[in-house]
């Protein structure tokens, strides 16, 4: 995908959409994003986030739709592959556990 800009969005279990615009690498590190939005700023009034969420990541005109499972395994793959300190900042995001 190249860096460029993304909006990611769940819906809760009420029907609400929660959207965050993220600048990210890809359409995963855009949903990762939003994860770390949503834990590390618990009053932003995003939904829980879990492996069953399927995350909504709009970039470049194109939807594609990344459910919570495939995304955590693709934020452990990428702790383990990456190095140096892209990789421990890398690894300061929170996952979805």
């Amino acid at each position: 995908m190249g860096k460029r800009w993304a909006t990611v969005t769940v819906t809760d279990n009420e029907g609400r959409r929660h959207s965050v615009d993220v600048y990210a690498c890809s359409t995963y590190d855009a949903a990762h994003m939003f994860v770390a939005h949503a834990k590390t700023i618990p009053q932003s009034g995003l939904p829980p986030l879990r492996e069953g969420t399927v995350f909504e990541v709009i970039a470049g005109g194109e939807i594609h739709y990344i459910k919570g499972s495939a995304l955590q395994r693709w934020i452990l793959r990428e702790r383990q592959e990456r190095k140096g300190p892209a990789g421990f900042l890398f690894s300061q995001r929170p996952t979805l556990e």
